[in-house]
């Protein structure tokens, strides 16, 4: 019987890969530290640092599992999903994505067609959200249209397109913090950020701010915290 390898990724350094570590752990409790790897950087780069350890090990090693969060943390790109997914059953390792529920034996043909098609389908809406997202602003500048007030943390350019002002950083951590469990409308008042604008912060969190954030995942965060199963640490000063 081989090892348990786990993975985790975030795209920019404003994202935190805590979540996603602590959802491994918690399928898996006795996990070692030096079996985790996570990286920080686009899924689309195969050559991320960790990613290639973690597949050297996997193509080398005794493996019996590879468990991550979500597909997607394992790869943007349909073609390296797609390949990673090969390589697991070429050397008889499973592939557990513990947020969605799959657990794939490597000899299960079904469950691998299912994860490559997810994987189509996942970097297709990537795909037209970023195109249709352009496309209407490209649109709206054409027409002359400006937009409305900008978010909060937020200023309009030149042509009404948001982009970052006073504020942005505290509203970032604002969402970190969140993310980690605690509740939204204390945390919002600690940061400054209108209780009228947290739901649409937290909606678009990823599109504005660059932090990702999951309403599902932040519930069981939050639930963790009020069953004292996860403790946090005192707020520390909030960017100015």
């Amino acid at each position: 019987m081989g090892e348990i390898l786990g993975y985790a990724r975030v795209s920019t350094s404003d994202q935190s890969r805590d979540g996603q570590i602590e959802s491994i752990r918690e399928h898996y409790p006795n996990l070692p530290a030096e079996n985790i790897y996570a990286d920080i950087g686009s899924g689309d780069d195969p050559t991320r640092d960790e990613y290639v350890d973690l597949r050297e090990r996997l193509e080398n090693d005794p493996v019996e599992k590879i468990v991550a969060a979500k597909l997607d943390r394992l790869g943007r790109s349909t073609a390296e999903v797609a390949d990673f997914v090969d390589t697991c059953a070429d050397h008889g390792v499973g592939l557990h994505l513990v947020q969605q529920g799959f657990d794939v034996h490597p000899d299960n043909e079904m469950g691998q067609m299912m994860l490559k098609f997810m994987s189509i389908v996942a970097e297709m809406e990537l795909k037209l959200n970023r195109e249709r997202r352009q496309e209407g602003i490209e649109r709206a500048i054409d027409r002359g249209v400006q937009f409305g007030q900008a978010p909060h943390g937020m200023t309009k350019n030149e042509m009404g397109v948001p982009v970052p002002g006073e504020g942005y950083e505290r509203v970032q951590a604002f969402i970190r913090e969140v993310k980690k469990g605690r509740s939204k409308r204390p945390t919002a008042r600690f940061f400054d950020v209108p209780e009228g604008s947290i739901a649409t912060i937290l909606d678009r969190a990823d599109e504005l701010y660059g932090v990702a954030f999951d309403n599902d995942e932040w519930k069981i965060e939050r639930a963790r915290v009020e069953a004292g199963e996860k403790g946090l640490a005192e707020l520390g000063e909030a960017p100015d």
